[in-house]
């Protein structure tokens, strides 16, 4: 099934009118059916909508609610365009649901069901970078893109956020770089730089820490030898190497191989986590 943010709207009605049905047609028709479809039940349309109004302040009642969209929203962002993924997201946020909620229960969830359709075949590379670009755009409407945003200043700390060697997809990084901004970093690389050199990064520029995400455990030793050159390398002799990603998440003993210093597994508190590495190796040096 296609999504389209136009449903069959006339271009005679005015700009207004036509978001105000738009998103009634994308929360009364379209994402039903795409839920329902995911549950194996035929669709089934009703007068009420899909995302019931609730309380801000019930975590754990918005949390259930973002998780049992994932897919559909995935899907949306796979079949629809930009437009249609942004109503998706402001129909949760009408409701209630907070931004952090939408964050760790919707976005990053859905980052890693991408990510897991292209491991199974089931989407291929155009689709998945597509779909990762309108992800990432609704991080920036999100958070109005705080990274690069002239009314946001980064507090001096530096991160260079990137995918492994050879790996070709950590769409898990655009959630690893929002909560890093968010919390006052000056992020650089991303999730689909799967060409930039950190080597040549580290020696041209001072970054506080260089985090890598590893999807694979076949990557291991080509991510060990970067390591060790970027330390090499590096601008800064005090350069801090994180690690993330599925592979060390399942496989934590690969951290003291590769010689990282640390293994982020929470996206939300990874700027924390980091933080109080940096504050307690400064003690000791």
């Amino acid at each position: 099934m296609s999504v389209s943010n136009t449903a069959g709207l006339s271009e005679d009605v005015s700009a207004p009118a036509r978001a105000d049905l738009l998103t009634h047609t994308i929360e009364h028709e379209i994402i039903p059916r795409l839920m329902l479809a995911h549950r194996g039940q035929p669709p089934v349309h009703t007068g009420d909508t899909l995302f019931p109004d609730i309380d801000p302040d019930d975590q754990a009642t918005a949390a259930a609610l973002a998780q049992q969209a994932v897919q559909p929203f995935a899907r949306v962002l796979l079949e629809g365009d930009q437009a249609t993924a942004t109503l998706f997201v402001g129909a949760l946020r009408q409701r209630g649901v907070p931004l952090n909620i939408l964050y760790l229960h919707l976005l990053a969830p859905a980052a890693r069901y991408l990510g897991e359709l292209w491991d199974q075949d089931l989407c291929n590379f155009t689709d998945v970078t597509v779909a990762a670009g309108r992800l990432q755009q609704l991080l920036r409407e999100l958070s109005q893109h705080c990274g690069h945003s002239p009314a946001r200043q980064s507090d001096g700390r530096r991160l260079l956020l990137l995918p492994a060697p050879r790996e070709q997809h950590t769409l898990g990084l655009l959630m690893v770089a929002e909560f890093f901004c968010r919390a006052g970093w000056e992020v650089s690389g991303g999730p689909l730089d799967t060409g930039h050199d950190p080597v040549k990064a580290v020696a041209r520029d001072w970054f506080d820490v260089v985090g890598f995400s590893l999807a694979a455990t076949m990557h291991v030793d080509a991510l060990t030898q970067t390591v060790a050159a970027v330390r090499r390398a590096s601008r800064n002799p005090h350069v801090g190497i994180v690690l993330g990603g599925p592979a060390v998440s399942y496989h934590p003993d690969l951290v003291a191989p590769v010689q990282a210093d640390l293994l982020l597994t929470d996206a939300a508190l990874a700027p924390e986590t980091v933080a109080q590495f940096l504050a307690a190796r400064r003690h000791v040096n």
